[in-house]
Formats: structure tokens, sequence, C-alpha cells
């Protein structure tokens, strides 16, 4: 009778064991199945929303083209997207949030001001922040481990409206600058171009935010001696009074924006006055279907959106999450903050038209790809 019970004990700690292996499987695979969680703070509200609903709507299409093939490793991607308002106290507020909500990354960050407010949030955390829609501050000059820069710097922007002008004869280039944070950052990187290029300018002009002054400032340019070009750096209210009040006082001379500038809306609002009007860019034409990094982007985010309205920022956004993606697929099965700064460092060279990005340990430049737009008469970008 003992040898029975014995043997039956024996029997329930075998089955027993074998139970416990199995939940103990099922749960490492159930761990192994969780999703990967990424988090984005984006203006969904405010001045800004236009932009940051259109990126929102890019990501998301995108994330849903990777989970419906099979996911990162079998592995959805699960976004998080908080709203900011264009603020960067709300911005910086959103990193804490969705550092403890325990987000693998955080993808884009929102302009100059919005981006230099995360910085030290995310160093502190160890959290890798994939591209920034900024030009500026922190994250390009001090990047430390954990900031991956997709987009070129301002300075390489206002560097490539240099070189073309100085290439074309124009030698008498004024600045006009917003006055404000993101202007003044715009006036050190014109005037670290301009010494680097052996440009002296004819004037440094401050337009207010509000561009009240800008009756001041066309005055201001129409009496300088040889003007024959322009580079301003403003937001879009700001160009959209400025530019229309040159042109009414009959100030010709040919403006040179920043790529943040050319949208559909800015061209609807300048209206008339397109003409001499030129942009950088920093990816290639959205609708050179030619390319596959764009076909993709026009397939997934007008199938997703039934929009056919396609932008400079849509694609930007769009290789923004490719190269997020493409660090999460070489992180390995068992992705974490620290396995994605690894495969972010290890993915190679990624190829998109003219861009090239790659990172390296100390490397987190990403893309030197600068280009030229103008407004057509039918107010489509052309280059």
């Amino acid at each position: 009778m003992v040898f029975v019970l014995s043997e039956w004990m024996d029997t329930m700690k075998t089955g027993l064991s074998a139970l416990l292996i199995a939940m103990t499987c099922n749960l490492v695979i159930a761990q192994d199945n969780a999703d990967i969680l990424i988090g984005a703070s984006l203006p969904l509200s405010g001045p800004n929303a236009g932009a940051g609903q259109e990126g929102l709507a890019v990501i998301k299409a995108y994330f849903d083209s990777i989970n419906k093939s099979g996911g990162i490793g079998g592995r959805n991607l699960s976004l998080t997207a908080l709203d900011d308002a264009f603020n960067p106290q709300k911005a910086a507020e959103n990193a804490n949030q969705l550092i403890s909500a325990k987000t693998v990354a955080i993808l884009n960050c929102w302009g100059t001001a919005s981006c230099s407010a995360m910085m030290p949030i995310i160093t502190k955390a160890g959290i890798p922040m994939v591209s920034g829609i900024a030009g500026g501050g922190p994250m390009r000059q001090q990047p430390g481990r954990f900031a991956f820069n997709v987009r070129p710097t301002t300075n390489a922007e206002i560097a490539h409206m240099v070189k073309q002008m100085t290439t074309v004869g124009q030698n008498g280039i004024a600045l006009v600058y917003q006055n404000d944070p993101f202007g003044k950052s715009g006036q050190v990187a014109a005037q670290e171009v301009f010494i680097k290029a052996g440009v002296k300018p004819v004037a440094e002009l401050a337009l207010e935010r509000d561009a009240s002054n800008a009756s001041v400032v066309v005055a201001a340019l129409q009496k300088i001696p040889g003007l024959n070009g322009i580079i301003l750096v403003a937001a879009p209210p700001a160009t959209v009074k400025l530019i229309p009040e040159a042109r009414k006082a009959g100030l010709s001379t040919q403006f040179y924006n920043l790529a943040a500038q050319a949208n559909s809306k800015l061209a609807a609002d300048l209206g008339a006055n397109t003409a001499g009007v030129v942009f950088t860019t920093l990816v290639p034409s959205p609708w050179r279907e030619g390319l596959p990094v764009v076909k993709e982007y026009q397939n997934i985010y007008g199938t997703a959106t039934g929009k056919k309205e396609f932008s400079y920022l849509g694609l930007e956004v769009f290789i923004n999450a490719k190269v997020l993606v493409e660090g999460l697929r070489k992180a390995g099965r068992n992705v974490t903050r620290e396995t994605l700064v690894y495969g972010l460092e290890t993915m190679g060279d990624r190829q998109y038209g003219s861009m090239r990005i790659g990172y390296g340990p100390g490397d987190r430049e990403g893309s030197t790809y600068v280009g030229l737009t103008i407004i057509n008469r039918e107010g489509r970008f052309v280059e």
C-alpha cells in the first residue's frame, strides 16, 4: 500500500512538474508575442496641429502595414501617441509618461524647442528617441547615445542655400530671421555658414513672430544696394505676411526658405506671391513614384487614408518610421531599449533615393541630403 501511495505521489509530482513546465513555456511565449511598445509626442492640437495629425496618420499607416505582414519577429508594433500642442513643457511631460509606460523607443519629437526639452529626459532614462523634426538644439549638438537624427541640420540647409546663391551670382545676401528662439538659432546657424563660405551678408534683420514689423523689414530691404537674395528663417504665419508685403512694395528679390515651409498650405496662403520663392528639401520629392521608398509611402498612406495628398513632411515621417523598424529588426527577438541602440548602430547604411542613413558608435548624424524646390504656377512643388 505504501508502495502504491508513493507511486501515486510520484506520478502526481511528475504531472505537476509537467504542468508547471507547460505554464512556464506558455508564459515565455506570451511574453515573446507581446506587442513592442512605441511612443510618440506630436502637436495634435494648437498652431501646428495639421502637421502633427498628418505625421500621426503616416506612422499609423506604416505600423499597420508592418503588423499585417507579420510584425517584428512575430510581434506587433503598438503606438502610444500623446498630444503636446507644440508646447515644450508638455512635450517633456509626455516623454516622462511614455517612459513610465515602458515604451521601447520614442519616434519623432516635434520642433527644436520640444526636442530640446525632451533630450535630458530621454538621456537619463536611456530610451532611444529616433528622429526629430528639428535641425538644431542639443539633439544635433550633443545627441549622446540615445538621440538618433535622420534629417540634416539647419546649418546644412542654409549652407546649401548659400552655395546655390553664390553659384548663380547672388552675392548680396540678406538674412531675415524670426525674433524668437527658433529664429535666433537659425541666425546663429547662418552666421556660421557665412563665415565658412567667406560671405559677408548685406544685412541681418529681425522679423517679429506675428510679422507686425513686416513693413519696416521690407523698407529696410529696399534700401540695401546690391541685394539679390534673401534667406528667410521664419514660421509659416510670419512667412505668409512678409513675402506678400515685399511683393506689394515692388521687391522682387528671391526668397530662400527652410524645408519646414515647403507644404501645400503655405503655397496656398502665398497665392499669387509664390514666384521667386525657393525652399530646401530634406527628402526626395514625394511625387517621384520611380523611387521605391516614394512608391511604398504613396501606396501605404494612400491605401490607409484614401488620400492622394502627399507631402515632403509625410515622406520624412515615413522614412523616420522605416529607420526605427530597421533598428528593431536588428535588435533581436528580445527587444529592449539597449538592444535597440545596438540595432540602430549596426543596421548598416540605408539608401532612400538620394538619402543615405546610417549610424555607429558616436555617430548620430543621420542624413546629409538637402535639395531645392520651387512652386510652379499651379501651386505644385517642382525640383
